[in-house]
């Protein structure tokens, strides 16, 4: 049986939608002190805003880290962009560019949360765990609130085959945030793993039905299912599953046909 399936809530393409409008949001401030800078950035935005929608993603690069010049006088304006272009490095990616932009924005705005995080998922993304955890909790510990920064705490823990301490946080989570889907379907895989399957399944039933859309859910719910002896639940799983993403549906259904073998 193959592992379970985690997606990481992070949509890159709305995440640059973010940054773009913070970056827009931010610029104006410079409007008074430095109204010709303040000018190119906003040109400079709108021209990576529009290589971004063509899919042009270096010359959107090209676009924010002008802006970065641009505004050296500005550290907030400068490392929105850095961060920026971090989002598009790593939409291609590109993970050790990505780790640098986001180091760069940093260093320019300790106090971002974001960035932080996202130095973490690059890191993560170069196997590089402990830093990876290290830039998570201190994002979390800017904003005890920011879900995608404790989330990818859990996350790393399990890639460091810490699966108590993931477990120990997705716990935290919902207890916090009790309609953040995404906690409990982390838990139900966390506990599983721990051979705690049975333990697992409600978890994987709330998690479904906070976020009915989400296909990952049903497949995470039908391994559980399978380690439990269970095929008739998690071929149940595997129909709904078929009407949301086909292919993870086909692929689940070669993994129950074979537990049926075996």
């Amino acid at each position: 049986m193959g592992p379970h399936r985690k997606r990481l809530q992070l949509r890159r393409l709305h995440r640059l939608a973010r940054v773009t409008f913070a970056l827009i949001v931010t610029a104006s401030s410079m409007a008074q002190s430095q109204p010709d800078a303040f000018l190119e950035a906003q040109r400079l935005t709108r021209v990576a805003q529009v290589a971004q929608q063509q899919e042009r993603y270096d010359d959107a690069i090209k676009a924010y880290q002008t802006i970065t010049v641009v505004a050296a006088g500005s550290p907030k304006i400068a490392a929105s962009a850095h961060v920026a272009a971090g989002n598009i490095f790593m939409m291609m990616r590109r993970f050790a560019e990505a780790a640098d932009a986001y180091r760069k924005a940093v260093m320019l705005d300790a106090t971002s949360a974001e960035a932080i995080n996202n130095l973490g998922e690059a890191l993560g993304e170069l196997k590089q765990f402990h830093p990876a955890l290290q830039a998570f909790q201190k994002a979390v510990a800017l904003d005890p609130k920011f879900l995608k920064a404790r989330y990818n705490m859990g996350v790393t823990y399990d890639r460091l085959g810490q699966t108590k301490y993931a477990e120990f946080i997705y716990r935290i989570m919902i207890r916090d945030f009790p309609d953040f889907a995404l906690a409990y379907d982390s838990l139900a895989v966390s506990l599983s793993k721990l051979g705690r399957a049975r333990e697992a399944v409600p978890f994987h039933e709330r998690a479904v039905s906070l976020a009915p859309e989400d296909p990952s859910f049903y497949f995470n719910y039908s391994l559980t299912c399978l380690m439990l002896g269970d095929v008739k639940r998690a071929q149940e799983q595997q129909q709904k599953l078929r009407g949301l993403d086909p292919t993870m549906a086909e692929h689940l259904a070669t993994m129950i046909a074979r537990r049926q073998r075996s």
